[in-house]
């Protein structure tokens, strides 16, 4: 048992005798005091506004060290005043788990809710240190165990203000630079593909008829505990969903000249052999590995001994993963085939499509999609849908050209993409070998979630 003397300076600052405080990693880091803080730096805690407005940013939006950007980030920023962002903030939520991200030139204007503060007056090189700080579990779970007492505990901006903050190490400002650029690229290129899918988004649902936008949006049926359908829309599943969905559907394909996806595949590959339990150790794609970029990650799962869930054939080139989790809809495109080995778990349907499979893919995640598959689900729970279902989907008219156009633009962004992925990563590395310098100090860094799935810590 390790045995810590706790000096009474330190209780009188701290407030409360709180053991993962005072005895825990942070113990020699917190003894310091205000050497380094906020208050140190000169900077400013500014409290979000608590008027709804669009578009806002919250705490849902505040990623690792940057802001996870949504399609309200491309609505023209409001006239700016106290509650807009502006570039070098760092923007810290109240609640646990505390996060924290550095604010870009091409974000700024947009306002923040009161879910956060943002620390202004604060140098790149400061504001970049303090969002790595804030993103490590020691030193974020020791500030929020200061957090006031309550149903749903937040940070007052007085704590966070005086909360020591570790030195800046020497010569970080050129690798804060080089950060603070890759942050703003990154946003640049988020935005981009967020065009991408509005434009994308906004022509399916010019190709869609009235009669079949008419039925989508009959409130007057939804509040109705019995729809009636006629003979002509009832096929094997007598389930009313199901039914619903068909009508839909057949309303796309009479008057809307849909096309069932079927004749649009070349290989349908949603009933596959399962690797089995004789595989030792590989990678593995899981729902929970991709985000709404389209992309298969750079950091994907390990799967091990005894896995049923994982289909038997590696990621090909050309071919397009749909989600059978319909109530979170998601789709990879696999423009090339990884260099490792990578193997699907069931919860994806593959598809090959014949032609344009980048641009079939951004079809997939627009909103009629999604809607004929939340129709098709099964189970008590009536979240998943079944490959049969996906195969029963009907996708727009779409001409060539277009299509061409857009399977083009996905190709050249998740190229893009990736160089930039494989630049963050490396500067992250960097700051964490800085990080690491400092642990006997003021306690051990966590590694970063990616990078300990790429290196299997």
């Amino acid at each position: 048992m390790q045995i810590s003397r706790i000096p009474p300076e330190m209780l009188v600052r701290e407030g409360a005798w709180d053991p993962v405080i005072l005895c825990g990693p942070m113990a020699g880091f917190l003894h310091q005091g205000g050497e380094s803080s906020l208050g140190y730096w000169g900077g400013v805690v500014v409290d979000g506004t608590r008027t709804p407005e669009s578009p806002v940013v919250g705490a849902v939006d505040v990623g690792f060290v940057e802001l996870q950007l949504n399609a309200d980030c491309l609505l023209p920023a409001p006239p700016a005043n106290r509650f807009s962002l502006a570039t070098g903030d760092v923007l810290v939520t109240k609640s646990p788990p505390i996060k924290a991200a550095w604010i870009s030139p091409c974000v700024h204007h947009h306002r923040f809710d009161s879910t956060c503060y943002a620390v202004r007056n604060l140098t790149t090189a400061q504001g970049i240190w303090l969002a790595f700080c804030l993103n490590q579990f020691e030193y974020s779970f020791c500030l929020a165990r200061r957090s006031v007492a309550s149903a749903m505990p937040r940070i007052n901006s007085s704590e966070l203000y005086r909360f020591p903050v570790p030195e800046l190490p020497v010569g970080f400002e050129m690798l804060a630079d080089g950060v603070a650029d890759c942050i703003d690229q990154r946003a640049l290129s988020s935005m981009e593909l967020l065009r991408l899918k509005l434009e994308v988004s906004e022509r399916v649902h010019s190709l869609m008829p009235e009669i079949a936008v008419n039925a989508a949006n009959d409130q007057a049926a939804e509040k109705r505990w019995w729809i009636r359908f006629g003979s002509a829309f009832l096929e094997d599943s007598l389930v009313p969903s199901h039914v619903k969905a068909g009508q839909f559907q057949q309303a796309l394909r009479r008057t809307g000249g849909w096309c069932s996806i079927g004749g649009l595949l070349s290989i349908a590959r949603g009933h596959g052999a399962r690797l089995g339990r004789n595989a030792s150790e590989y990678w593995s794609l899981r729902l929970s590995d991709v985000s709404n970029d389209l992309r298969v990650p750079l950091a994907v799962s390990k799967g091990y001994f005894g896995n049923r869930n994982v289909y038997g054939e590696p990621l090909e080139a050309g071919e397009v993963l749909h989600s059978l989790l319909a109530t979170n809809p998601r789709t990879v495109f696999v423009q090339e085939r990884p260099d490792e080995t990578i193997f699907p778990t069931d919860h994806w349907v593959r598809l090959q499509f014949k032609e344009t499979p980048g641009a079939w893919a951004l079809v997939m995640q627009t909103e009629p999609i999604a809607r004929q598959l939340k129709s098709m689900t099964t189970g008590a729970a009536q979240q998943f849908a079944t490959p049969a279902a996906v195969e029963q989907l009907v996708l727009p008219p779409v001409p060539l050209p277009i299509r061409m156009s857009w399977d083009g633009r996905l190709r050249r962004w998740q190229k893009q993409r990736n160089e930039l992925d494989n630049r963050w990563h490396d500067l992250v590395d960097r700051v964490y070998q800085l990080l690491r310098r400092t642990e006997s100090k003021y306690g051990r860094w966590m590694t970063p979630f990616f990078r300990e799935t790429v290196h299997g810590a």
